[in-house]
C-alpha cells in the first residue's frame, strides 16, 4: 500500500528559481496542449523543444517528472470526457475542464517534482539535484520503498512543504470473523457497536458542531470587512480563517477514525460495516444542516476509515443505512415514534436513543445479535485533544478501550 511522509523544508534562493523553473515549464507544456486541443482535439504527449529548453535549468530527470504529471492531468481530463460523451459521468460533476495551470491569485503555484532515485533523506538534511541541502523538520512516518518526491510552497503558512510518497508492505488480514458495525451522523459523529458488546458508543459531535459555527461566524465577519472596506471577496487572513475551520474539524474526525480502528484491532475486529449515508438531514437543526450543506464530506470520513483500517488489515464495507432508524431493533416493528434524538416502540415499549437503534438495526440486518444489549450509548466527548467518556473529563483516566471492555 501507498501512504505519504510530509515534513517542512527549509527555503533557500537556489530552491525558489528551481520551483519557478518547474512551474514555467508545467504552464508552457500546458498552454500549448490547450491550445492544440481547442485547434486540432489532439497534441503530442512529447514536447521536446520545451524539454529541451528546461532541461539544463531544472535537470533532465526533473524536467521529465513536470511533463509526466503534466500528462496525468491530461489523461484524466480525456477519461472524463469520454465518459462524458457515453452518458457514464457521476451526477455531481457538471462540468469537464482542461486542466488548469500552475497559477492562483496572479502569480504562479511553486512547485518541485523529483524523480524517486534523484533525491535522499539522510539524518536531518535532504538532498535534491543541482547540489541542493537541505534541512527538513517532522517524522518520517513511513518506511519503504520511497516514491516520487512533491514539494509546495504554502502561501499561507509560508513555508515549503514535501510529499514523499512511499510503499509499504500490508499488513496480513485479521483472523477470524468478528464484525464491527458503525453508523454515521452528525449529532454523533460515529455510533459503534459489535455483537457481545452490551452498549453501544457514540462519539458526539456537538462540540465539533459548536466550534465550526464559531469558525463559521469569524468567516462572516471577516467577508462583511472586507465588503465594507475595500469590496475584496477573499483575502489572505480569509483563507486562514476556511483553513483553520477544515484542520480542527478534520483533527477531530482522523483523531476518532484513528481511536475506532485501534481499539478495533485491539479487540479482534476483523471487519468494520460502515452505514452508508444519502442525503443526510436532520430537522430542527440548522447549525447541523448548515455544516452538512458547506463543509461535512461523507467521502472524506469514509475514505479515511478505509486508509486507517488498511494498515491494520481489517477490511471495511458499505451497507446502506435504508430503514435503519425507523423500525425497533428488538421486535422488528415499524410502528414506533420519534422526538429528538429518542426513539419509543409503541408495540413493545422500548425507548432508546436513535443513533443506537440505527447501529443495532446494521447490525442484525448482517447478522449481529442485540439480545440484551442496552440502546443508549455510551458518549464520548471531543476535549480538543482526544475523544474521552463522561467519567474521563472528571479526571478519572478512562479511555474508549477500556470503557469498551468493562462492558463486556
Amino acid at each position: 500500500m501507498k501512504r505519504v511522509n510530509t515534513f517542512i523544508v527549509e527555503g533557500c534562493p537556489a530552491l525558489w528559481e528551481l520551483a519557478d523553473n518547474c512551474a514555467k515549464l508545467y504552464n508552457e507544456v500546458n498552454f500549448e496542449r490547450r491550445q492544440s486541443y481547442i485547434r486540432y482535439k489532439r497534441f503530442d504527449w512529447y514536447p521536446r523543444q520545451l524539454y529541451e529548453k528546461y532541461a539544463p535549468l531544472i535537470g533532465s530527470a526533473t524536467a521529465q517528472q513536470i511533463i509526466n504529471k503534466n500528462n496525468e492531468a491530461w489523461r484524466s481530463f480525456l477519461a472524463l470526457k469520454r465518459l462524458e460523451a457515453e452518458g457514464r459521468l457521476t451526477k455531481h460533476i457538471t462540468r469537464v475542464s482542461m486542466p488548469r495551470y500552475w497559477k492562483k491569485n496572479g502569480k504562479r503555484e511553486l512547485r518541485i517534482i523529483v524523480r524517486n532515485d534523484c533525491y535522499r533523506i539522510s539524518d536531518e538534511h535532504l538532498h535534491l539535484p543541482k547540489g541542493l541541502r537541505l534541512k527538513y523538520k517532522g517524522e518520517l512516518r513511513w518506511i519503504g520503498k520511497q516514491g516520487r518526491l512533491e514539494m509546495v510552497y504554502d502561501e499561507m503558512d509560508e513555508v515549503w512543504r514535501g510529499f514523499m510518497t512511499v510503499k509499504v508492505e500490508e499488513p496480513p488480514p485479521k483472523g477470524g470473523n468478528k464484525l464491527l458495525y458503525i453508523d454515521l451522523g452528525v449529532v454523533n459523529l460515529a455510533t459503534i457497536w459489535f455483537e457481545g458488546l452490551k452498549q453501544p458508543i457514540a462519539f458526539s459531535g456537538k462540540r465539533i458542531l459548536s466550534d465550526w459555527w464559531y469558525w463559521t461566524r469569524k468567516i462572516a465577519k471577516e467577508q462583511s470587512r472586507l465588503a465594507r472596506v475595500n469590496r475584496a471577496k477573499t483575502s489572505r487572513k480569509l483563507r486562514r480563517l476556511y483553513r483553520m475551520r477544515q484542520r480542527r474539524f478534520r483533527h477531530a474526525v482522523n483523531a476518532m477514525i484513528k481511536t475506532i480502528v485501534e481499539d478495533a484491532y485491539q479487540l479482534g475486529i476483523s471487519k468494520i460495516v460502515l452505514g452508508r449515508l444519502k442525503n443526510i438531514r436532520t430537522k430542527n437543526h440548522n447549525k447541523a444542516n448548515s455544516m452538512i450543506n458547506n463543509f461535512w464530506s461523507f467521502n472524506y470520513i469514509v475514505r479515511r476509515f478505509k486508509e486507517k483500517a488498511e494498515e491494520y488489515g481489517i477490511e471495511v464495507e458499505e451497507k446502506s443505512e435504508y430503514k435503519t432508524s425507523s423500525k425497533c431493533p428488538l421486535c422488528r416493528s415499524e410502528d414506533i415514534m420519534t422526538r429528538g434524538r429518542l426513539f419509543k416502540c409503541l408495540c413493545c415499549g422500548l425507548e432508546a436513543n436513535r443513533d443506537a437503534v440505527g447501529v443495532l438495526n446494521i447490525g442484525h440486518l448482517h447478522g449481529g445479535g442485540v439480545n440484551g444489549v442496552v440502546a443508549h450509548p455510551l458518549l464520548l466527548r471531543w476535549n480538543g485533544m482526544k475523544w474521552e467518556p463522561k467519567r474521563a473529563m472528571n479526571n478519572q483516566p478512562m479511555n474508549a478501550l477500556e470503557a469498551r471492555i468493562s462492558r463486556l
